[in-house]
């Protein structure tokens, strides 16, 4: 039987502050989290309700877990609908060196608020092939249940970086590498010479767009070109499917 103060606990974990002060986050849901499993190398706690413990995967049904009643699993669920199968993972310290970020094509996302979205991103991010993505201070936690769970398990197999971006761009500036923007008045994507090695790659959110202290470090500013006409019409691409169409065309013709 999981305790009260443990159910508290990992109701808690749906906060960001908390979050940050424990360093853990919440997994649910059979994919996710045989996905954690099978990509390895996460501390975590397995928490699975009764009645679910029969339909467990092969990866699951292999490795410990407490049993806990539907109830209990309803107290610690942050889904309205509980999966039955629930994780407290240790955020990873994902530490690099610059030099290491010379040979790749890398992500950078500024002021993504929306849950959906920035999970989307890093799932399309994995698709592609992106090992390193970047995101603002000011943009949604990435260990978001909402996030966490967009992901589709990608989560665990692309390293996430909450940074100041400013600074951080300079830097990456200052030593050689190639910076490109996603923005209204760039150069047509579909037009512009790519470079996908040492590369920085910056998206910012639909609404907002990237942060004028940004758009001064950008080199490269590109755009997807629209195809519609007339007055009214669609005021920029979701910025999941912005990121879609220009890491296809950094991957068809980056050198």
């Amino acid at each position: 039987m999981v305790s009260k103060s443990e159910i508290k606990f990992i109701r808690s974990l749906a906060l960001g502050k908390f979050r940050k002060k424990y360093h853990q986050f919440v997994a649910e849901g059979l994919k996710i989290v045989e996905e954690m499993v099978l990509t390895g190398g996460f501390k975590y706690k397995l928490f699975v309700s009764a009645i679910q413990i029969e339909k467990l995967p092969p990866a699951l049904a292999g490795v410990g877990f407490e049993v806990v009643s539907d109830n209990e699993m309803k107290q610690m669920s942050q889904l309205t609908t509980p999966p039955g199968v629930l994780a407290i993972v240790d955020i990873p310290d994902f530490s690099f060196n610059l030099s290491e970020l010379k040979s790749g094509l890398h992500v950078v996302l500024d002021g993504i608020r929306d849950p959906g979205n920035l999970g989307a991103i890093i799932r399309t991010a994995e698709w592609f092939g992106i090992q390193h993505v970047f995101i603002s201070s000011d943009a949604v936690d990435p260990f978001h249940p909402k996030v966490v769970q967009a992901t589709m398990g990608s989560v665990f197999r692309v390293q996430l970086h909450e940074t100041e971006l400013s600074s951080f761009l300079q830097k990456c500036q200052n030593d050689g590498f190639n910076v490109y923007g996603a923005v209204m008045d760039g150069a047509n994507i579909y037009q512009s010479a790519l470079k996908a090695d040492s590369t920085f790659l910056v998206v910012g959110s639909e609404s907002h767009g990237i942060s004028n202290s940004l758009k001064a470090l950008i080199k490269h500013p590109v755009t997807i070109p629209t195809y519609t006409s007339g007055a009214i019409g669609t005021e920029s691409l979701n910025a999941s499917v912005a990121t879609a169409i220009l890491l296809a065309e950094f991957r068809r013709l980056g050198t």
